[in-house]
């Protein structure tokens, strides 16, 4: 009975001498030459602005728990449909009243969620339920902290701030077109 499984096991043992390999190898075998720009954080292009420690809306993590919870839902339809199909004529009017049933509670927890207004975005229409005004004061918008660089400059060496390590800036200096020193 165990002899079953011996393939799952090496496969697992052999994927993880494998991933852990490649993660090793590249820490040891990889060129390192950090500089000012490679140790800063990357998000997608954009300059890093502000902290990491901001807090989201609890409205964020309510319609993700939503989602979450309305998607499983959904998983449950797939398994049913395979099994709806194998069925005699009598047990396939069982299992659609049953799928029935579960679909009209389903609409009954998504209709109840959107008339308590769990899925509106604006929080100005929701009842401040004697909190301070502070609390539901409209936040700023968010900023990315690119929104003054000016048009960007197309066929042009764009210059970077001087690190003090010319090597590293050579290596990092953003080009558009032209080979470094032409201007």
């Amino acid at each position: 009975m165990l002899s079953n499984y011996i393939p799952v096991i090496v496969m697992l043992v052999v994927a993880a001498v494998v991933a852990i390999g490649m993660v090793a190898g590249s820490a040891l075998l990889g060129p390192k030459h950090p500089t000012k720009y490679k140790d800063t954080p990357y998000e997608c292009g954009i300059t890093p602005v502000g902290s990491a420690r901001e807090r989201f809306p609890i409205k964020f993590y309510l319609v993700a728990m939503l989602f979450i919870i309305f998607d499983i839902e959904t998983i449950f339809l797939y398994p049913w449909a395979v099994i709806y199909a194998k069925q005699n004529h009598a047990d396939r009017i069982f299992l659609l009243g049953e799928m029935a049933v579960f679909v009209a509670i389903l609409f009954v927890g998504y209709f109840y969620v959107l008339g308590k207004g769990a899925l509106d975005w604006d929080d100005r229409e929701l009842p401040n339920e004697g909190m301070p005004p502070a609390i539901w004061k409209s936040r700023p918008p968010i900023r990315f902290g690119n929104e003054n660089s000016g048009p960007v400059q197309v066929g042009r060496k764009q210059e970077l701030p001087d690190t003090g390590n010319a090597a590293a800036d050579q290596n990092t200096a953003v080009h558009t077109g032209e080979p470094v020193g032409a201007r």
